[in-house]
């Protein structure tokens, strides 16, 4: 956990793997008041800039882009599922990226008048990137990989799936270093349930230390 600045809103980071729940928990955490943004969105939106489709393009070739130059995203995901050489040079493109889009939108959001309480980052893979030194909080939400596998069988084969689990960190790594762990195996209640009570202590926290603040200044 980072030291939290004064008058500085709290930063949570979100994560964890697919099937899992997370962006459900975003969504509570939205109803909640908080300020959200989920990274597979500011990817979307990165790989629509002129920009980047052109160094995608130069990279992997013309196969890769239509007609109006822009990125043929299930082509791409073709290429990198097999290759993880071609995986890594495609993360060190947008990672940085992403990192700057979401600290120009913590940025943001901490100038709207009223100030939300909270700001929520989704990233699936934070500590893979590192994006976690970047919170104050990190919540992972997690779950047996067999759950997990049922809950996306319509959208991911298996190999597709166990592919996902051998590019993230052991889910008992990821449990050790987060801040707030929900084992999602329950009801969406439950999950809403654990969202609130995580929102509330944060925030609750947060109040304090501006207490103390203001009694040692």
């Amino acid at each position: 956990m980072t030291t939290t600045q004064r008058q500085r809103v709290p930063r949570l980071g979100l994560t964890g793997g697919i099937g899992s729940g997370k962006s459900t928990a975003l969504a509570y955490l939205r109803e909640l008041g908080a300020a959200v943004v989920s990274s597979d969105d500011v990817v979307h939106e990165l790989l629509g800039r002129p920009e980047i489709a052109a160094d995608i393009g130069a990279h992997f070739g013309p196969e890769v882009l239509g007609a109006d130059g822009a990125v043929d995203r299930p082509a791409i995901a073709r290429i990198v599922f097999d290759d993880p050489v071609e995986l890594a040079w495609l993360e060190g493109l947008l990672h940085p990226h992403v990192r700057r889009r979401l600290d120009e939108w913590a940025h943001k959001a901490e100038r709207v008048r009223p100030r939300p309480p909270l700001l929520v980052a989704e990233v699936p893979l934070l500590y893979e990137t590192g994006f976690d030194a970047s919170f104050d909080y990190v919540l992972l939400i997690t779950a047996p990989p067999e759950v997990r596998r049922r809950r996306v069988a319509a959208k991911l084969t298996d190999s597709e799936f166990a592919r996902r689990l051998e590019q993230q960190l052991p889910e008992e790594e990821k449990v050790a270093r987060a801040d707030f762990v929900l084992h999602n195996t329950g009801s969406r209640k439950r999950l809403k349930e654990f969202v609130g009570e995580t929102f509330a202590r944060i925030i609750s926290a947060a109040a304090a230390g501006e207490r103390a603040e203001r009694a040692a200044s």
